[in-house]
């Protein structure tokens, strides 16, 4: 099924079996063992045949996809539990007109969970190449009313100004990578980080997350090297975890970062002061 975005919201809402599971989710305390019980109440709507869902989530009226994005899906089934250290942590970093980047947005579990904070004067910054993220994602910003607050910039984020192609993942779209390929996949535009905060018009990135597939060193050596310190976040949510993050970790331990501490994904991470 394609995404729908022409049916008003509400009428793709959970019914029968559905509904039941996800309102027992709902009121599950987010502790491990309850975690558990998450991963098998959400069966219905994972082994189902409906795919999209209309459901509140943190306060807004969201439509979800039950396929082909992981995120997307766990944000549909268990928004309480899913990287809940990591929301915790970025709602403590984030106050009034601070500014949140979100770099690889995808359909926009972090920006609108920086949203739900409703911190007065945020700015929140979300960029994300997909087509298909892109249309989910401006999607929900309509219907809550919230399209003026988030500057959304459709493109790749890259170490230098290109054009590059990307190829869909067959299973999970919020994990398609940049191909080796001519000819293969999608072309989109690819800019570098700092271009985009200046277009913003940003003085301070207070609190990031990105998730950009593996081109995180190259991305951020580049940002690292151009940027001026004031433009540096100051906290940062990234995959340092296992083999593949440890480029990504040792880059940041050698800008001055420190490591809060690790998730079973990722790691938070703040700048020390000079």
């Amino acid at each position: 099924m394609n995404f729908d975005t022409e049916s008003p919201w509400g009428t793709w809402k959970a019914k029968n079996l559905a509904a039941i599971s996800l309102a027992i989710i709902d009121a599950l305390p987010t502790s491990a063992p309850m975690r558990i019980l998450a991963f098998i109440f959400r069966r219905p709507i994972k082994r189902g045949r409906q795919e999209l869902y209309d459901r509140m989530v943190w306060g807004f009226k969201l439509r979800l996809s039950a396929r082909g994005n992981l995120t997307e899906q766990r944000w549909l089934t268990m928004p309480n539990f899913h990287d809940r250290l990591e929301r915790l942590a970025l709602a403590k970093v984030l106050t009034a007109n601070s500014v949140f980047l979100d770099v690889g947005a995808n359909a926009g579990f972090y920006t609108f969970w920086a949203l739900s904070l409703k911190y007065s004067g945020l700015r929140v910054l979300s960029i994300e190449p997909t087509p298909i993220l892109l249309n989910r994602l401006r999607y929900n910003l309509k219907q809550n009313e919230l399209e003026d607050s988030v500057s959304l910039f459709p493109c790749a984020v890259t170490a230098e100004n290109c054009e590059l192609t990307i190829d869909q993942h067959p299973e999970n779209i919020g994990k398609n990578v940049a191909s080796n390929y001519e000819g293969s996949g999608l072309k989109v535009m690819g800019r570098p980080l700092l271009d985009i905060l200046n277009e913003a018009g940003v003085s301070k990135v207070d609190a990031m997350k990105i998730d950009i597939e593996g081109y995180e060193v190259p991305v951020l050596t580049a940002f690292f090297e151009t940027a001026p310190t004031y433009l540096w976040p100051r906290f940062i949510i990234g995959e340092v975890v296992e083999k593949r993050g440890e480029p990504f970790k040792e880059l940041l331990l050698s800008k001055g970062y420190h490591i809060q501490y690790c998730t079973k994904m990722n790691g938070i991470m703040v700048l020390q002061k000079a």
